[in-house]
């Protein structure tokens, strides 16, 4: 291995499991020096599967990490009274909100910030945008929509608000279309630099955080909707996933900006769900690799995934007993890149408001950062 070229030994390193991985690490300084390379680690998990991080829709104090390729839960414990929310994850960062306030975390740097208060609505009116400047800094931006109604009857007004770290602002923008409903089950997506709200009629309003420019996106569906839908994105496109128990469909949104319609691009057999007689399942998530599936029997709550490159499903974790039927589930790839405006947990930079709250809210963000933080000092 010594007698290769560093590029050579890169590329076999960035095609190993992670125990062998961190195996190969021990073997000699050279490797050593490679695999901790920052920009090397980035890069070697974001061609591994994701994790799984879950917590209850309604808040809970445990938020529970399943590590790639290991399917057993590790679960983070806080103050019972410490309530937390995860609302958004996006390129190794994660949105949590605790006690009248959100926090961005980074769990691999151990940076956080919290953010002033804010009224919580809806967890899915919050959307969470993380852009990269270069390949060690990223910058974030909490997006907040709002809808009302139109000066006509049977019309919806959208406006937002945007914090990109040190306060709320009102943004100029306000767009005016014909009503329906926000899908108040779903989280919005960030993709390519915008997020995106799917309404019921499967609209699309989407919304640029650093142009403030926001529209509406109709779409043609034609297929009939499946049990299950949700709204994610791949390498490409925007992608619509509708689920039944035989099938799960996956629709890209081609021409967005000229003549918006959703081509079926996969039709997966949904093997979790026809091969066994279930209580209740559901569409969980989608990443552009792994679709998952959450199907619940008499004694098992699993977590399937489907993965795109190898066309096979397999088992991505295993729920605790205790875990409730409502679960937001987000699929975790780490970030070694420092992010503007976060602080090292142990600065004591800002934290003026709730002081009252602090240490609270404090080791709530910091029991769900550990249990990240633990699964990749590799």
């Amino acid at each position: 291995m010594n007698n290769l070229h560093p590029k050579l030994q890169e590329e076999i390193l960035l095609k190993l499991d992670p125990k062998s991985f961190v195996m190969m690490r021990s073997t000699n300084k050279s490797i050593e020096k490679i695999t901790k390379d920052p920009s090397f680690k980035s890069l070697y998990w974001s061609r591994t599967g994701s994790s799984l991080l879950h917590i209850g829709v309604h808040g809970s104090n445990m938020a529970c990490f399943h590590p790639v390729g290991d399917i057993r839960p590790f679960c983070s414990e806080g103050p019972s009274e410490s309530i937390c929310f995860i609302l958004g994850y996006c390129s190794g960062l994660i949105l949590i909100y605790v006690h009248g306030g959100f926090c961005i975390a980074n769990p691999l740097t151990k940076k956080y910030q919290f953010i002033d208060y804010c009224y919580l609505e809806s967890k899915k009116s919050i959307g969470f945008a993380v852009d990269q400047i270069d390949k060690t800094t990223q910058r974030f931006k909490i997006v907040f929509i709002t809808e009302y109604a139109g000066p006509i009857r049977g019309e919806t007004r959208y406006g937002f608000h945007i914090n990109a770290g040190n306060s709320w602002k009102i943004s100029k923008t306000i767009i005016t279309c014909l009503s329906s409903d926000l899908r108040r089950d779903m989280k919005p997506v960030y993709f390519q630099g915008g997020l995106y709200w799917l309404r019921s009629n499967r609209s699309i309003i989407a919304f640029n955080p650093e142009t403030e420019k926001a529209r509406l996106i109709p779409t043609k569906f034609d297929q009939q909707v499946g049990a299950q839908i949700l709204l994610g994105a791949g390498d490409d496109y925007l992608t619509l996933i509708s689920a039944t128990e035989e099938l799960v469909y996956l629709y890209a949104l081609e021409n967005i900006f000229t003549d918006p319609k959703w081509v079926l691009t996969r039709r997966i057999k949904n093997e979790p769900v026809h091969q066994i007689m279930l209580s209740c399942w559901y569409v969980e998530g989608f990443d552009g690799r792994h679709v998952l599936v959450r199907a619940k029997d008499k004694i098992e709550d699993v977590i399937y995934g489907y993965d795109m490159r190898a066309n096979t499903w397999g088992v991505m974790g295993v729920l605790p007993g205790w875990c409730d039927a409502g679960r937001d589930f987000y699929q975790f790839k780490p970030s070694w890149s420092s992010v503007i405006g976060l602080h090292d947990q142990n600065s004591g930079s800002g934290f003026s408001l709730f002081t009252m709250f602090r240490s609270q809210r404090e080791a709530s963000v910091k029991g769900i950062m550990e249990l990240i933080h633990s699964h990749f000092r590799i």
